[in-house]
């Protein structure tokens, strides 16, 4: 989004591609963590809607790359995938306030 609004819309859309399989790597990553017992469910199912909205966010942007204006749709996907990490940030400090308190 900050590439989009200096104006360097290709490089704005290669990183919003780059980003998707990134996030797909970090999903496995955490699919496995939980398989193994290492991490909540809460984590996988995240970084799964984290990829559903980057995804939709990419092939909202994909026919419009050199059009300086972003797709609404896709700026919302974004957005969302925002707040997704700030609500698994906000969980992980309760958890840890929560840890730290009943020591």
């Amino acid at each position: 989004m900050l590439a989009d609004h200096f104006g360097a819309h290709t490089l704005a859309f290669d990183a919003l591609l780059l980003a998707v399989p990134v996030t797909a790597i970090a999903g496995l990553r955490s699919v496995a963590d939980r398989l193994d017992g290492k991490a909540e469910p809460t984590h996988a199912y995240a970084w799964a809607l984290v990829l559903a909205f980057l995804l939709v966010a990419t092939a909202a942007r994909a026919p419009s790359v050199g059009d300086p204006s972003v797709p609404a749709v896709a700026r919302s996907a974004l957005i969302a995938c925002v707040v997704i990490f700030c609500l698994q940030a906000l969980g992980a400090l309760a958890g840890e306030l929560r840890t730290g308190s009943s020591k």
